[in-house]
């Protein structure tokens, strides 16, 4: 029996189809939807992605802690200020001491007192200014890693460790800021500058306090006294200016993950 559909084929059955008609006929099938096959659908409107949310891998919300490290900053900067006023008499003091005004010891009994206490002030808020730093630093690695996964070169316990280990802390903390930026920053943007800045200034503050601070509490004679309090005087102004370039550094990788959340450029 012949094809019914060419007519010269050999049917496979009665009434059928020959073995190339019927190959033919189930190529133009067109499957019915099933768990693999997805009939055709009006396509949904790409929406902004929700705000911040806290559950799972999403990405957590770094304001309040940016809130905090900013004012934090500030106050830094509030005892700097109220330090090298009192540095900046103190040197006046001895400089008339050294010059035989004797009678300007009293002065210096009373500004050497007010001097401690700045001192004090100054390394409590550090103390507080670290701890919220770094807990905002945890907050934006964490969304770091959820904007990109792959984009981090040391894990996220060296976001502590990276300040304490010796060594390692001249540069961990920087490295892992510009991974956070790099996954933070839409394509075509340029601002990493702000961690350069941040990280060196802070170095610079952070090793001349250190050396000059020493060198002022092993100052015996007035003169060494007055070099001493002059050279902090000037540590003390650098560390304001850290604290300036921390809190742009700070506020700017913030404003970067919130935009990129609130755009829709992170999809969970």
């Amino acid at each position: 029996m012949l094809c019914r559909k060419c007519g010269k084929g050999h049917a496979l059955v009665e009434d059928g189809l020959c073995a190339r008609c019927a190959d033919e006929a189930f190529g133009s099938l067109t499957p019915a939807p099933g768990p693999d096959v997805v009939p055709d659908a009006p396509v949904p409107p790409v929406r902004p992605a929700p705000p911040f949310r806290t559950m799972g891998a999403l990405p957590l919300s770094p304001n309040a802690f940016a809130l905090a490290v900013t004012v934090l900053l500030a106050v830094v900067v509030v005892t700097d200020l109220f330090a090298i006023v009192v540095g900046v008499q103190e040197f006046r003091v001895l400089s008339d001491l050294l010059a035989g005004q004797d009678g300007r010891t009293a002065d210096l009994a009373r500004l050497d007192e007010s001097y401690a206490l700045a001192g004090k002030l100054q390394w409590y808020v550090f103390l507080a200014t670290g701890v919220m730093f770094i807990a905002w630093l945890f907050r934006v690695r964490h969304n770091g890693e959820v904007f990109a996964p792959d984009g981090h070169s040391k894990a996220r316990p060296w976001v502590l460790f990276g300040f304490v280990v010796p060594i390692a802390n001249l540069w961990f903390p920087r490295r892992i800021a510009l991974d956070i930026w790099a996954a933070s920053e839409p394509a075509g943007r340029w601002g990493r500058w702000r961690v350069d800045c941040w990280w060196f200034l802070w170095l610079a503050a952070t090793s001349t306090s250190w050396l000059l601070g020493t060198w002022y509490e092993e100052a015996e004679t007035l003169t060494d006294i007055k070099d001493a309090t002059g050279a902090v005087v000037v540590s003390d102004a650098v560390d304001i200016v850290s604290a300036a370039f921390a809190i742009l550094f700070v506020r700017s990788l913030t404003a970067l993950q919130n935009q990129k959340v609130m755009a829709g450029a992170y999809r969970p």
